[in-house]
Protein backbone atom coordinates (compact mmCIF):
# COMPACT_ATOMS: atom_id res chain seq x y z
CA UNK A 1 0.00 0.00 0.00
CA UNK A 2 2.89 2.30 0.75
CA UNK A 3 4.34 1.90 -2.70
CA UNK A 4 0.97 2.80 -4.28
CA UNK A 5 0.74 6.02 -2.23
CA UNK A 6 4.31 6.78 -3.18
CA UNK A 7 3.47 6.38 -6.88
CA UNK A 8 0.38 8.58 -6.49
CA UNK A 9 2.44 11.35 -4.94
CA UNK A 10 5.08 11.13 -7.65
CA UNK A 11 2.77 10.97 -10.68
CA UNK A 12 -0.64 12.57 -10.32
CA UNK A 13 -0.92 12.53 -14.14
CA UNK A 14 -0.84 8.72 -14.10
CA UNK A 15 -3.62 8.56 -11.51
CA UNK A 16 -5.77 11.06 -13.41
CA UNK A 17 -5.25 9.08 -16.63
CA UNK A 18 -6.21 5.81 -14.91
CA UNK A 19 -9.36 7.37 -13.44
CA UNK A 20 -10.31 8.83 -16.84
CA UNK A 21 -9.69 5.48 -18.52
CA UNK A 22 -11.83 3.66 -15.95
CA UNK A 23 -14.71 6.11 -16.32
CA UNK A 24 -14.56 6.08 -20.10
CA UNK A 25 -14.61 2.30 -20.23
CA UNK A 26 -17.58 2.21 -17.91
CA UNK A 27 -19.36 4.86 -19.96
CA UNK A 28 -18.58 3.04 -23.20
CA UNK A 29 -20.00 -0.20 -21.85
CA UNK A 30 -23.16 1.60 -20.83
CA UNK A 31 -23.43 3.20 -24.27
CA UNK A 32 -22.86 -0.11 -26.02
CA UNK A 33 -25.57 -1.75 -23.92
CA UNK A 34 -28.05 1.04 -24.67
CA UNK A 35 -27.33 0.86 -28.42
CA UNK A 36 -27.69 -2.92 -28.44
CA UNK A 37 -31.19 -2.69 -26.98
CA UNK A 38 -32.35 0.29 -29.07
CA UNK A 39 -34.71 -0.54 -31.92
CA UNK A 40 -33.76 0.70 -35.37
CA UNK A 41 -36.74 2.08 -37.29
CA UNK A 42 -37.65 0.03 -40.34
CA UNK A 43 -38.24 1.88 -43.59
CA UNK A 44 -41.18 0.45 -45.49
CA UNK A 45 -40.61 0.39 -49.24
CA UNK A 46 -43.59 0.36 -51.59
CA UNK A 47 -42.98 -0.61 -55.21
CA UNK A 48 -45.10 1.01 -57.91
CA UNK A 49 -45.69 -0.46 -61.36
CA UNK A 50 -43.74 1.36 -64.06
CA UNK A 51 -46.12 2.64 -66.74
CA UNK A 52 -45.12 0.71 -69.87
CA UNK A 53 -45.63 2.10 -73.39
CA UNK A 54 -45.22 1.01 -77.04
CA UNK A 55 -46.51 -2.51 -76.41
CA UNK A 56 -43.74 -3.37 -73.97
CA UNK A 57 -44.99 -5.67 -71.22
CA UNK A 58 -43.75 -7.09 -67.98
CA UNK A 59 -41.82 -10.33 -68.29
CA UNK A 60 -41.59 -11.02 -64.58
CA UNK A 61 -43.73 -14.14 -64.65
CA UNK A 62 -41.85 -15.73 -67.54
CA UNK A 63 -38.43 -14.99 -66.06
CA UNK A 64 -39.35 -15.10 -62.34
CA UNK A 65 -37.99 -11.59 -61.78
CA UNK A 66 -41.00 -9.36 -61.20
CA UNK A 67 -42.52 -6.86 -63.59
CA UNK A 68 -40.99 -3.39 -64.11
CA UNK A 69 -41.46 -1.26 -61.02
CA UNK A 70 -39.91 1.72 -59.23
CA UNK A 71 -39.70 3.14 -55.74
CA UNK A 72 -38.22 6.24 -54.14
CA UNK A 73 -36.59 5.77 -50.75
CA UNK A 74 -34.44 8.30 -48.88
CA UNK A 75 -33.99 10.39 -52.03
CA UNK A 76 -32.90 7.46 -54.22
CA UNK A 77 -34.95 6.10 -57.14
CA UNK A 78 -34.74 2.32 -57.61
CA UNK A 79 -35.94 0.29 -60.60
CA UNK A 80 -36.49 -3.45 -60.75
CA UNK A 81 -38.15 -6.12 -62.88
CA UNK A 82 -37.92 -7.20 -66.52
CA UNK A 83 -39.75 -6.26 -69.69
CA UNK A 84 -39.98 -7.60 -73.22
CA UNK A 85 -41.46 -6.73 -76.58
CA UNK A 86 -40.70 -9.12 -79.42
CA UNK A 87 -39.77 -7.42 -82.66
CA UNK A 88 -40.16 -3.80 -81.57
CA UNK A 89 -38.17 -0.95 -83.04
CA UNK A 90 -39.59 1.50 -80.49
CA UNK A 91 -37.03 1.83 -77.72
CA UNK A 92 -39.19 3.69 -75.18
CA UNK A 93 -40.09 1.07 -72.63
CA UNK A 94 -41.91 3.17 -70.04
CA UNK A 95 -42.32 6.51 -68.30
CA UNK A 96 -41.38 7.45 -64.74
CA UNK A 97 -43.72 9.86 -62.92
CA UNK A 98 -42.60 13.39 -62.06
CA UNK A 99 -41.60 12.49 -58.51
CA UNK A 100 -39.08 9.88 -59.72
CA UNK A 101 -37.34 11.59 -62.65
CA UNK A 102 -33.72 12.68 -62.96
CA UNK A 103 -32.74 16.27 -63.75
CA UNK A 104 -30.33 15.11 -66.47
CA UNK A 105 -30.22 12.20 -68.91
CA UNK A 106 -28.72 9.13 -67.26
CA UNK A 107 -27.40 5.87 -68.79
CA UNK A 108 -27.08 2.46 -67.13
CA UNK A 109 -25.66 -0.81 -68.38
CA UNK A 110 -28.26 -3.54 -67.87
CA UNK A 111 -28.62 -7.27 -68.42
CA UNK A 112 -30.44 -8.67 -71.42
CA UNK A 113 -30.79 -12.05 -73.09
CA UNK A 114 -28.67 -11.02 -76.07
CA UNK A 115 -26.36 -13.62 -77.56
CA UNK A 116 -23.91 -10.86 -78.39
CA UNK A 117 -23.49 -7.23 -77.46
CA UNK A 118 -24.72 -5.32 -74.49
CA UNK A 119 -27.77 -3.44 -73.40
CA UNK A 120 -28.37 -0.07 -71.75
CA UNK A 121 -31.21 1.91 -70.27
CA UNK A 122 -31.39 5.67 -70.77
CA UNK A 123 -33.62 7.71 -68.49
CA UNK A 124 -34.51 11.20 -69.71
CA UNK A 125 -35.57 14.18 -67.58
CA UNK A 126 -39.12 13.86 -69.00
CA UNK A 127 -39.29 10.36 -67.44
CA UNK A 128 -38.91 8.34 -70.66
CA UNK A 129 -37.08 5.05 -70.09
CA UNK A 130 -35.35 3.98 -73.32
CA UNK A 131 -33.76 0.61 -74.06
CA UNK A 132 -30.86 0.27 -76.46
CA UNK A 133 -27.91 -1.92 -77.21
CA UNK A 134 -25.75 -3.66 -79.75
CA UNK A 135 -27.06 -7.21 -79.51
CA UNK A 136 -30.17 -6.69 -81.60
CA UNK A 137 -32.55 -8.49 -79.29
CA UNK A 138 -32.76 -6.16 -76.29
CA UNK A 139 -36.51 -6.20 -76.75
CA UNK A 140 -36.67 -9.92 -75.98
CA UNK A 141 -35.61 -9.46 -72.37
CA UNK A 142 -34.32 -6.36 -70.60
CA UNK A 143 -33.70 -6.22 -66.87
CA UNK A 144 -34.05 -3.03 -64.86
CA UNK A 145 -32.51 -4.59 -61.75
CA UNK A 146 -29.76 -2.50 -60.24
CA UNK A 147 -30.77 0.77 -61.89
CA UNK A 148 -30.74 3.43 -59.19
CA UNK A 149 -30.00 7.13 -58.98
CA UNK A 150 -30.38 10.07 -56.60
CA UNK A 151 -33.34 12.38 -57.21
CA UNK A 152 -32.18 15.51 -59.01
CA UNK A 153 -29.14 13.82 -60.58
Amino acid sequence: MGRFRSTVRQSPAIVISLIALTLSLGGGAGYAASVATAKTPVTKITWHALRLVNSWHGAGKAFHTGNPAYTVSNGIVYLTGTADHAGTTLPTLGVLPKGARPAHTLWFGVFNESASGGSFVEIAPNGDVFVGGSGGDEDYFTSLAGVEFPLGS
